[in-house]
């Protein structure tokens, strides 16, 4: 006899079957949270703050910014471990080696090979890397006479003082204007500015002649009594004493400085520094003064 469904068994078995549709939907819903939260715990650089059973939702903080993020569970994908640096590197450098080509030979002229490379590469001093012998070293290209070259008297010249680096001298004859060579164009770019009376610095003063070309009747300039001229750049010529110090400080650097008398005029415990200069005519040092060849200086 077949059973008969009343209306009231209908609303049972109704609600019977929604539970149990209810009850596998919350157990897999719980396993997909389960399984994400445990893949997120693996990841070393973010942290799990928070999550949400409902809406299947993690809130995690990136470790590395401290910046918060929502992720679903559903976004979330597993993964292995990611690998140590150095497991990382070695799986690089042998994906990387079957593609890699050896490198094909550069011509020799073209070739431009620093000092520090040139010694690594070669297995003996005598012996170049490829087995052959070594080339000699090539001679360094010669400096400019106004910075490589050492002072040394002139022909003829007589020599005043010397000493370890420098050495003064007095030329034969005085050197006359129309014979003095042309200055270097390194020097200065400057006009000629002719003056009659001389630049006269005295006291506790600090003076700068940077880039100028002065040519004087007389002497042309002085330093007296404690100050302090920079002459740099520039191009000094005088009938008479081209630099004249008395108790005072004189820096020259990269300049010319002529005198028909003398270039440089030292007394009363003046002192006088020089360097990648060049001078013509006599360098008078007297008492307890002192000039400084600091190197580059020509003489003649």
């Amino acid at each position: 006899m077949a059973a008969i469904l009343t209306p009231s068994r209908l609303i049972v078995v109704a609600g019977l079957a929604l539970g149990l549709a209810a009850c596998n939907k919350l157990g897999s819903g719980q396993d997909e949270m389960s399984w994400a939260r445990a893949a997120l715990e693996r990841n070393d650089r973010i942290e799990v703050v928070a999550a949400d059973q409902q809406t299947s939702t993690f809130t995690v903080r990136l470790k590395d910014t401290g910046e918060l993020r929502t992720l679903r569970a559903d976004q979330i994908v597993g993964g292995p471990p990611p690998a140590t640096g150095r497991e990382a590197k070695a799986g690089a450098q042998a994906a990387s080696a079957p593609e890699s080509t050896p490198p094909q030979p550069v011509p020799p002229a073209a070739q431009t090979v620093t000092p520090s490379v040139a010694a690594n590469a070669q297995s003996s001093p005598g012996v170049a890397a490829s087995g052959e012998p070594a080339a000699p070293p090539e001679p360094p290209a010669a400096q400019p006479a106004q910075r490589g070259e050492q002072a040394a008297p002139p022909p003829g010249g007589r020599v005043l003082r010397s000493g370890p680096g420098y050495t003064i001298s007095a030329p034969s004859r005085a050197t006359p204007v129309a014979a003095r060579v042309e200055r270097e164009p390194s020097t200065t770019s400057a006009a000629i500015e002719r003056r009659h009376d001389p630049i006269i610095c005295q006291g506790a003063r600090l003076l700068h002649i940077d880039n100028r070309n002065l040519e004087f009747d007389g002497d042309a300039v002085t330093a007296e009594d404690g100050c302090e001229i920079h002459i740099t750049n520039s191009h000094i010529s005088a009938r008479g004493v081209g630099v004249t110090a008395r108790s005072a400080q004189v820096h020259i650097e990269n300049s010319q400085i002529e005198g028909d008398s003398a270039s440089i005029d030292a007394s009363d415990g003046a002192q006088v520094y020089a360097a990648s200069s060049r001078f013509k005519g006599m360098n008078r040092t007297f008492d307890n003064s002192s000039f400084h060849d600091l190197g580059g200086n020509v003489w003649n």
